[in-house]
């Protein structure tokens, strides 16, 4: 399943230019150091500080597909379950693949239908 999704994934990613590809990747390194950040402060998944970061992360999933609630909270599983998805994060801090995915889905409760 995942194998197929990646490959959903990277052909999605090869239709944009690499400049674009550039500016979309800086994007979100920026949401997810920063969560980094506030996670390895202590800040709790329900903060609002941690919670405007999720939002500005749907804000930038947004510009590729707008999901709903249970597509939004399915996204963020999969950062735990996809062994690609999961390194990406965890690349940032040990741990942020799962802080992010929990932090997703309180976000998505109290905001999506």
């Amino acid at each position: 399943m995942f194998e197929r999704e990646s490959r959903q994934i990277q052909g999605i990613h090869d239709a944009y230019s690499a400049k674009q590809q550039a500016e979309y990747k800086a994007q979100h390194d920026a949401i997810a150091t920063e969560v980094a950040r506030l996670m390895g402060e202590g800040a709790e998944i329900t903060d609002q500080v941690v919670q405007e970061q999720i939002k500005q992360h749907y804000e930038f999933i947004c510009q590729f597909w707008k999901p709903n609630k249970q597509a939004y909270k399915s996204l963020a599983l999969t950062y735990v379950l996809d062994p690609a998805f999961e390194a990406t994060y965890e690349s940032f801090a040990p741990g942020l693949a799962k802080y992010i995915k929990s932090a997703i889905e309180i976000w998505a409760d109290e905001n999506l239908s």
